[in-house]
């Protein structure tokens, strides 16, 4: 393996000065056509105007700059600006709220925040400046940086910060260089590809392109753009995740996988549209746990296979489900799949009552983040390992995810793990999605408690009576309350506070109503 890039403005310039019309970016329009490409070339000379931008702001090597961006072209430019000024992007999407945004840029100690034309005033004590959703400059006359001003980063210099929900504490900074960026790029070309090497030469036009419908923030968006980078194809940025824009991207695109979230693959198959996946062949899962009842439900829906991926902002990819397990039927509940190159797991018995072999998973890897944003280190102990939190097993090389060490409800000294009666309870036809949360109870410390979506009218007694029959006592809702959907964090993972919330109001309510 020689001359390989090391960073994402690296493979840029060797791209756009090798072939400057090789596509990089695609979107599709409102009316479901491919209305764009956006090639390196373009990209670069985008990227290359922001970054005089920044240089006139004064942002330098070692400055940190906001990037407040919806989920299109304007977050891949703003990026490789901010790195060709040896910056570091501090990622936040616009579908967190105003107030929150400026404090996480407060946080980040940002210089300059590059903005969304139409986004909220910030308060971050930055200057703005404003970009197009297509990554062109708004209300700025053309800086005309030389070319001498682009530098390739180090390796090892920070690239982004990717922070934390939040949902369990106070939002943490977690910090990722340029090295993890396309090691993590590399890493998937491992499990996916041909060859893990770099791929100088654009992939051949009738292959399809990668997509991206997360919000950005995510690591996951980052990551993805990369690989198809790395292996020379482009990829499609779709703003936001719904059932129309995932059938446009279909009928524009012969899409061989879709790399989805737990959300979309629940809406997807329970759609009421006719939907025709086409060519896709597999769909990988990530960025929060996938439950059996919605896996099943998409592969009966649509007869393909759903991979369930693992890995945390701290440490990148960890696990993998690989196909040809999955069609050989090697994974059961929980399974993420087999460790990812270059990734150590090591299980911690827990003093409760989990089964022999389950514990906390700890990860032990190369890619792992060393320091939280402000020099605070990562929680890795002094042998390398970091404890994600998450409780599961090894069996013959597939690791299984079981439940959460930190979201268990003690219910009168027994451990109830939501995820396990959330699973029980979406298999019946009764539901279409549920949160479980745990109460304050005096008698029994907790009592969990169940907001169910329901398939149809609600029949609280009915489901109560199935869940006797499936889980022990202790571990069954003491009552359940409506919603209309399961509440979500802006990135996409369960808000279980926002969750207990509405368990609260709704079920005061109804005590209110029958007292």
């Amino acid at each position: 393996m020689t001359d390989q890039p090391s960073s994402l403005v690296d493979i840029v310039l060797r791209r756009a000065g090798r072939n400057p019309s090789a596509p990089l970016l695609l979107t599709i329009g409102a009316d479901g056509e491919s209305d764009g490409v956006i090639t390196y070339g373009e990209v670069l000379d985008r990227a290359t105007k922001l970054a005089a931008v920044l240089g006139a702001a004064d942002v330098g090597p070692g400055d940190r700059v906001g990037c407040y961006l919806s989920n299109s072209p304007s977050w891949v430019v703003a990026s490789l600006a901010v790195w060709l000024r040896g910056a570091t992007v501090g990622a936040v999407g616009t579908l967190v709220p105003g107030p929150e945004a400026s404090a996480l840029f407060a946080l980040a100690e940002a210089k300059v925040v590059v903005a969304a034309v139409d986004a909220p005033d910030l308060t971050a004590g930055a200057s703005i400046v404003h970009v197009g959703d297509d990554g062109v400059v708004v209300g700025h006359a053309d800086e005309g940086a030389p070319a001498g001003d682009l530098t390739v980063p180090d390796p090892e210099g920070m690239a982004v910060v990717i922070f934390t929900s939040g949902t369990t504490g106070r939002p943490k900074g977690v910090t990722h260089t340029h090295g993890d960026i396309v090691a993590a790029a590399r890493r998937v070309a491992a499990a996916y590809a041909r060859t893990s090497d770099y791929r100088p030469d654009p992939a051949p036009a009738h292959l399809p392109p990668g997509v991206v419908f997360n919000p950005y923030g995510h690591m996951a968006g980052y990551s993805r753009l990369a690989f198809r980078m790395w292996i020379g194809r482009p990829t499609v940025i779709l703003p936001r995740f719904t059932v129309p824009a995932a059938r446009a991207l279909l009928a524009c695109f012969r899409m061989d996988t879709l790399q989805l979230t737990p959300t979309m693959i629940y809406m997807l198959a329970t759609a009421e549209e006719d939907i025709d996946l086409g060519a896709v062949k597999y769909v990988t899962s990530g960025t929060a746990p996938l439950s059996i009842d919605t896996r099943e439900r998409f592969e009966q829906r649509f007869g393909v296979p759903v991979m369930q991926a693992y890995g945390m902002t701290e440490v990148g990819a960890v696990a993998q489900e690989r196909y040809d397990d999955v069609v050989a039927g090697r994974r059961g509940p929980g399974s993420v799949g087999r460790l990812a190159e270059g990734v150590e797991v090591r299980i911690r018995h827990m003093d409760d009552d989990r089964p022999a072999g389950e514990g906390e998973i700890l990860v032990r890897t190369d890619e792992a983040s060393a320091q939280f944003l402000g020099g605070a280190a990562v929680p890795i102990d002094e042998d390398g390992w970091f404890a994600t939190g998450d409780v599961g097993r090894l069996d013959d090389g597939i690791l299984y995810i079981t439940g959460r060490a930190q979201e268990k409800i003690i219910v009168g000294g027994f451990n109830v793990y939501p995820a396990e009666v959330e699973d029980v309870a979406r298999r019946s036809v009764l539901v279409h999605d549920a949160v479980v949360v745990g109460l304050a109870d005096e008698r029994l410390g907790e009592r969990p408690v169940a907001g169910i979506v329901w398939a149809g009218e609600s029949d609280e007694p009915a489901l109560l009576e199935e869940l006797r029959e499936q889980l022990a006592p202790y571990k069954v809702p003491r009552a359940t309350f409506p919603i209309v959907v399961v509440p979500l964090t802006p990135r996409d993972k369960v808000d279980r506070r926002r969750a207990a919330e509405l368990a609260v109001a709704a079920l005061d309510r109804r005590d209110g109503d029958t007292s």
